[in-house]
This record gives structure tokens, C-alpha cells and sequence, in this order.
């Protein structure tokens, strides 16, 4: 049965190895996805296994995957469908030749053998239906308009960056590969496309590989998680005698199993952290003991009769030789307790400080029958001191637009309408990356790096760098840090998940829900929104008006 299998794997772009023995297996059927800090791989390891990168060293195992043309060689759509199909209608018409040869010399035993082969690889790759396959793909990820003669003879450079990629996707999916490989496949995908590549994948009979940071889509469709992440679970291995994590941690079933998985083994590495170092210590404080007991004076006094002296050296002899075998002992444990003795645990989480507001009973935001046409319905609101609100919705139903306006307290535009007004102290943090300029991000901070502010939320070797230089991720994270150093007591957050890796998603959430701010969120991130706790509105079509939800 086809497989993914990477054996001692091995890359660097640098000196500093990036992927390190990763040893892993993604059998036929499963659907494993790769997660892990910013920056730790998962992208590239994907790319090793599509082919694009050699490996330094190691061994890459895969069955054919589906190479995806460039949309910029090809003339239309309807040419990189067509380019993207080509294996499977190939596949078709060579089954077609044979069995009419077949027909001409049914007795023919290495033709019939060829005919079933082919028989069984083209249903596995449904290419009777493929016509049909093709208009149902591109509806499922809202690409109808490119089902018909019209879209088809678009040219793919007038397409968006959204629409490009849900059809560089939509193509993977028709050809039909043994294997899927895919980075990020959600991204430009609205609920319902989501939900139709959940169905197509869990139905897809190959192995799948991905990486993704949408949790619930996570959730939804993964068999296996793929942690690059092994510190925890290479403390556990370390502690209990044993060798080397290679290079993944596999934990089966979901994200909500894994996130179990992963807070239990974080557990254990701290707890036992914490008791060998006190181990340590109490071995340090014994062996220091021994010296003094081995320090059990000999001197004599002038005058002292001759029986004293002798008892006085005999209790320092014996005092000496106490002092060498405890000493002796206590070498013997410090080396077995350095033998199995794990790393202090990393600081995973996002320590994000935000201030200690006041607790008051006013209405800090409040809207009545705020609308601006084509953007925005009216909407009507009261958000009490220290209320959580989430504004859900679907794309262009407003989130940024009702954002914005309660941020600035100035309407959008001339033709906007009602009110809607902010009392307290501002900190917003936009769905957009940085800009020089932005609040707290002047000339000078932009350049020299935004210090100290940083502490708990950027790493100190990032505190000191440009802000344009650093990765998205570490960007939102100086957003956040340049945030909380403002001391809101509101704070505005425009999809707060956006760049951001697993473990800072978490974190970030769990800071926020702690925080007895009032707090304003707009998302359309599945999981934040399973999971919110506090009130919701909920914005329909900018024609349709707006409806709070519980």
C-alpha cells in the first residue's frame, strides 16, 4: 500500500540544522498533520516530500504526487484544468486502447493483466466521472463562475491571490495523486469551502500529509498530529533512560486529543525538571557536609597526654574515611541523575501582561443604528467595562469597517450613519501587519526595535531588531507587546489569531480571557469561535442588517 515514509531525515539552509533525524511514517489512509512553532520546518519538510528540496541526508519515500502547473504558464483557466488533469484523462485513454486490443485478442494474458491494472487505476482516480469532478471541485471552493466557458477562458493573472490559490488547490484535487501534500490549505477559504475539502479529504483513500494552523479544520479532518516540537516528549524519553525522539512526536487522533497529549507531557517535563534540580541541590548540600566531616581536626594541643592525641587521630581517620565513601556516593548519584537529567523546560506560552484595570459598571462601547452603506448594517450595541465581545460574520459583512470606527470614534466615511462612540483608553491591534507610524511604532522604535516592551511576548534577541525585518509572526507578537505597553483599558483586536503559530494562539487566548479589560474581537478563526465564552454579534450581508447572538 502506498505510504509517505521519511527515514533519518536531515536539512539546513544554514549551519544550524533546521530538520534534524525526523523519522515518520503517513500510511494509506491516514491524515497526519504537521504542527510546530514558526520557523521550525514544516513548510520545508513538506517541500522535501513533494521534491522540491534534497535532503542533506536521509531518505524520502513517496507515492506520485500531483505536480500542480505554474498558473503563469498557462494560457487560461480552462488550460491549467486541463493541464492538471491531463495524468488522469491520459490514464483514461490508455485504458480505452487496451481494452479494444483486448477485445481483438481476449486470450492474450499479458493484456488482460494490463487491462485490470488499468481498470483498477482508473476507478481509483474516478476519471468516468471527471467532467463532472471538475464543475462539483471548483463550487465546493466557491469557484462556479470558472466552471463555465467564461471563467474558463479567463486569463489565471486576473484572478486574485485568493482565487489562484483555491484553484492551484482545486487542481491538486482532480488529479487525483496517490499522495496529498498540502501547506495551509484553508487559507482563502470561506466556511463552506472549508467544510467540502473536509469531505473530500476524509474520503481521499491515499495518505495525506499537511500543515496547517486552522484548528478546527485540524480537528475536523486529522487522523495523527505531527509535532516538531519534541522537547517535552524527549524529556519524558530522557528522564525514563531512554534515547532520542526522532524528530516528530506522533499523537493520534485530533488537535483537541493532541492538545491534551501535549499540556500532559509539558506537565510531566516541569515536574520533573523541578524535582531533579532539587535532587541536585540536596546531593550539592550532602557532598559539601562530607568535606566538612572529613575536615575532623587532628591538631593537638602541647602538653596533651599521648592517649588523647591517639584517640583525637583516630576519630579523624575514621571521620575521613566516612567523608570519602559519602563523597564517593554522592559523585556516583550526581552522574546517574546527569545521565537522565532533562532540560529546563523552554518558555512556551506567551506571557502577554496586560494592565490591571479598575472595575466600573459603565458602558464603555456603545452603537445605535451604526451603518455605512454597502459596508455595514446598522447595528446597535451596549458593551459593559470588563465585557468580551466577539463580532463574527461572513467576509465583507463589516467586522473591519464596525472595527475601525469604534477605534478612531470618527465614522468611516461622509455617508455613514447613527453613532457609535468609545469611552477609555485604546490599544488596537489590526488585522493587518505593522507600519512604520503605527501607534507606538514610531521612526525610531520601528527601526531599533521596540525594547523591553517586548518582555514575556518577543523573544530578547528579536527585541533590538528592525520591526520590518522580523517574521509575521514575531510582527503580530510586537503588535500585541506595543499593545499592552499602552495600557488600554480597551483593547480592539482584528483577527488575533492571524500569523500566529499553535502554541500563541493559545496562549494569546488564554491571556485575553483573563483579562478584566473590555475587550472588542473580530474573527472568523472556527476554533476561537467554538470556544468564546463571552457575548457574540454576529454581522449578516451589509443589505441585511446585523443580529446579536447570545
Amino acid at each position: 500500500m502506498p505510504a509517505i515514509t521519511l527515514t533519518d531525515l536531515s536539512f539546513s539552509f544554514t549551519a544550524e540544522p533546521l530538520l534534524d533525524g525526523v523519522t515518520l511514517t503517513v500510511a494509506d489512509g491516514e491524515r497526519a498533520c504537521l504542527v510546530g512553532p514558526n520557523g521550525c520546518g514544516k513548510t520545508t519538510l513538506l517541500r522535501l516530500v513533494a521534491g522540491d528540496l534534497t535532503p542533506d541526508s536521509g531518505t524520502v519515500q513517496a507515492p506520485p504526487l500531483a505536480l500542480v502547473p505554474d498558473a503563469a504558464g498557462a494560457g487560461s483557466v480552462g488550460d491549467w484544468l486541463d493541464a492538471a488533469t491531463a495524468p488522469v484523462r491520459a490514464l483514461t485513454a490508455r485504458f480505452e486502447t487496451v481494452a479494444g486490443v483486448l477485445a481483438a485478442a481476449p486470450d492474450d494474458a499479458g493484456l488482460a493483466r494490463d487491462y485490470d491494472e488499468l481498470l483498477a487505476a482508473v476507478t481509483a482516480a474516478d476519471a468516468w466521472g471527471l467532467e463532472t469532478r471538475v464543475e462539483e471541485t471548483l463550487a465546493g471552493l466557491g469557484l462556479e463562475e470558472l466552471a463555465e466557458p467564461p471563467g474558463r477562458a479567463r486569463d489565471p493573472a486576473t484572478l486574485s491571490p485568493g482565487q489562484r490559490g483555491r484553484l492551484a488547490l482545486a487542481a491538486t484535487l482532480l488529479a487525483r495523486p496517490a499522495a496529498l501534500v498540502l501547506d495551509e490549505p484553508t487559507n482563502h477559504l470561506d466556511d463552506e469551502a472549508v467544510a467540502y475539502l473536509v469531505q473530500a479529504l476524509r474520503g481521499w483513500q491515499g495518505p495525506v500529509l499537511l500543515a496547517s494552523h486552522d484548528r478546527a479544520f485540524i480537528d475536523d479532518v486529522a487522523t495523527c498530529v505531527l509535532d516538531l516540537d519534541t522537547a517535552p516528549w524527549q524529556a519524558l524519553l530522557t528522564a525514563s533512560g531512554g534515547g532520542r525522539v526522532p524528530g516528530v512526536q506522533r499523537c493520534a487522533g485530533a488537535y483537541s486529543d493532541y492538545l491534551e497529549n501535549k499540556a500532559r507531557a509539558r506537565a510531566s517535563h516541569e515536574r520533573i525538571h523541578a524535582s531533579q534540580q532539587e535532587d541536585k541541590r540536596a546531593l550539592a548540600r550532602h557532598r559539601r557536609e562530607s568535606e566538612t566531616i572529613g575536615h575532623y581536626g587532628t591538631a593537638h594541643h602541647h602538653g596533651e597526654r599521648t592517649e588523647v592525641r591517639m584517640a583525637k587521630k583516630f576519630y579523624a581517620d575514621r571521620a575521613s574515611r566516612v567523608s570519602t565513601r559519602r563523597r564517593r556516593d554522592d559523585d556516583r548519584r550526581l552522574a546517574a541523575l546527569g545521565a537522565v537529567e532533562v532540560r529546563r523546560p523552554r518558555s512556551y506560552r506567551l506571557s502577554l501582561d496586560l494592565p490591571r484595570v479598575a472595575a466600573h459598571d459603565g458602558l464603555t462601547v456603545t452603537a445605535r443604528a451604526a451603518r455605512v452603506p454597502g459596508r455595514l448594517a446598522p447595528v446597535t450595541l451596549d458593551l459593559r467595562a470588563g465585557e468580551h465581545l466577539l463580532v463574527t460574520g461572513p467576509n465583507g459583512c463589516g467586522k473591519t469597517t464596525l472595527l475601525r470606527w469604534a477605534a478612531t470614534g470618527a465614522p468611516p466615511t461622509a455617508s455613514s450613519t447613527g453613532a457609535l462612540s468609545v469611552s477609555g483608553r485604546i490599544a488596537v491591534v489590526p488585522q493587518r501587519l505593522p507600519r512604520p507610524g503605527d501607534p507606538g511604532l514610531g521612526e525610531e522604535t520601528w527601526e531599533s526595535g521596540i525594547g523591553e516592551a517586548g518582555a514575556g511576548v518577543l523573544h530578547p534577541t528579536h527585541w533590538s531588531r528592525c520591526v520590518g525585518e522580523l517574521s509575521a509572526g514575531n510582527q503580530r507578537r510586537v503588535q500585541l507587546a506595543v499593545a499592552a505597553a499602552a495600557a488600554p483599558e480597551i483593547l480592539i483586536i482584528d483577527e488575533p489569531t492571524n500569523y500566529l503559530d499553535l502554541d500563541t494562539m493559545e496562549a494569546l487566548e488564554a491571556a485575553l480571557a483573563g483579562w478584566g479589560g473590555t475587550l472588542l474581537v473580530a474573527g472568523h478563526d472556527r476554533w476561537l469561535i467554538d470556544h468564546w465564552e463571552g457575548p457574540r454579534l454576529r454581522l449578516a450581508g451589509a443589505a441585511d442588517g446585523s443580529r446579536p447572538v447570545g
